[in-house]
């Protein structure tokens, strides 16, 4: 028995180095492993322990269902949690999932006062990680100037008690509700704040993502290109929201460049960018949107292209585009047949739009697609009179 002990301490001190290093999908192994080692021994509340934290590692990788199957299972070993503690990291992981996955069949405003409820009873404070688990909500629901109020109220709670998130986590997703809210000195400002972050090992990936998104709303062709070739850098193969945010911003910067060409074409590099992008067929609910928002933008782009104009970015669009004169076409006969296929890309698109807007109860996205259709139909004005 002691020799089994022995052995699970390994597990457990192997998996803990394994998650801090950011080396989620071993984590999520080695944890499994000291559970189910646990349960052989009898040691139910360590078993719970470890079903959680590997849970919690599975939900970062390519294979969060075997996550999910595991977060079913210790849902039915409450019994064995040791204190609230317990309770609120389960609590957590299952509102990643149901965010994350589009669960719809639970009360989302329910679950995330029942987190504050774990965390204040564990710390007496709801700590940075309850609190930003509110602005992801609000952010999903588009509200993203209540979002950008939480999370500073989040920021300045970051020496609290309580379960901490990473200061540059807080401060990317402050920079992203800036950005949608067309702010760009604050954004500037909540990316500058991430390189202050202590304890936190994921902060040159976020500052990185933050830098990439100021290019791409600058529509600064050459820096976004760079920043996203430094985003690509950083990416870790295990970590599938890592490498989509990184495709999402490689594609958006190359479609800004004009010395690249006609994004229609076979051979231009977002095309070869969609071959590496393993997710690109079956996209998961938390990028599918995205995703497809992403191949309309595309679409647009060609038609751009066509009609003889700029490039913008379609996510921010904080540089509107300058609609053509029909005798400015670089390839006339092409413009109609693309709109055509901007269009059924936008169908696609809403498609996704609806499916997460009833899961959050909002329309933002359904809006956005219909704004993103908009231009469309201004070019065709253009080129059917």
């Amino acid at each position: 028995m002691s020799a089994h002990a022995d052995e699970y301490d390994r597990l457990l001190q192997q998996a803990d180095d394994a998650s801090a290093a950011g080396d989620v999908w071993t984590a999520g192994v080695l944890f499994e492993r000291a559970y189910q080692l646990a349960m052989d021994l009898g040691r139910q509340q360590d078993a719970f322990y470890c079903i959680t934290r590997a849970v919690r590692n599975w939900f970062f990788t390519t294979e969060s269902d075997r996550g999910l199957k595991l977060l079913f299972e210790a849902q039915q070993q409450l019994a064995f949690a040791r204190d609230a503690t317990d309770r609120y990291w389960l609590q957590l992981a299952l509102l990643w999932y149901a965010i994350g996955d589009g669960i719809t069949t639970i009360d989302l405003d329910r679950q995330v006062d029942l987190l504050s409820e774990f965390a204040v009873h564990s710390w007496g404070y709801e700590g940075t990680h309850t609190l930003h688990m509110k602005t992801i909500l609000l952010s999903r629901r588009g509200e993203w100037d209540e979002g950008l109020q939480a999370e500073e109220r989040t920021w300045a709670s970051r020496d609290d008690p309580g379960p901490h998130v990473y200061q540059s986590i807080i401060a990317s997703h402050a920079n992203y509700l800036s950005l949608r809210l067309g702010r760009r000195d604050e954004a500037q400002r909540w990316s500058e704040l991430i390189t202050t972050a202590t304890h936190d090992g994921d902060s040159r990936w976020w500052h990185a993502l933050c830098q990439t998104r100021l290019t791409l709303f600058d529509n600064d062709a050459p820096a976004a290109r760079a920043a996203s070739r430094h985003l690509d850098a950083l990416v870790r193969s295990e970590q599938p929201r890592h490498a989509h945010d990184a495709a999402e911003s490689a594609i958006r910067g190359l479609l800004l460049d004009p010395s690249e060409g006609d994004p229609a074409r076979p051979h231009h590099l977002v095309r070869l960018r969609f071959a590496h992008h393993q997710w690109a067929d079956s996209p998961r609910f938390w990028s599918r949107y995205d995703w497809h928002l992403t191949l309309a933008c595309v679409e647009l782009a060609g038609v751009r292209h066509a009609a003889g104009m700029h490039p913008v970015d379609d996510f921010y669009y904080a540089t509107p585009q300058t609609l053509p004169h029909p005798g400015d076409a670089r390839l006339p006969t092409e413009v109609l047949p693309r709109l055509a296929a901007f269009d059924r890309a936008c169908d696609t698109a809403l498609v996704s739009a609806v499916e997460a807007d009833t899961c959050f109860g909002c329309t933002w996205r359904q809006q956005e697609v219909a704004a993103l259709r908009h231009r469309g139909e201004a070019i065709a004005a253009v080129f059917r009179t």
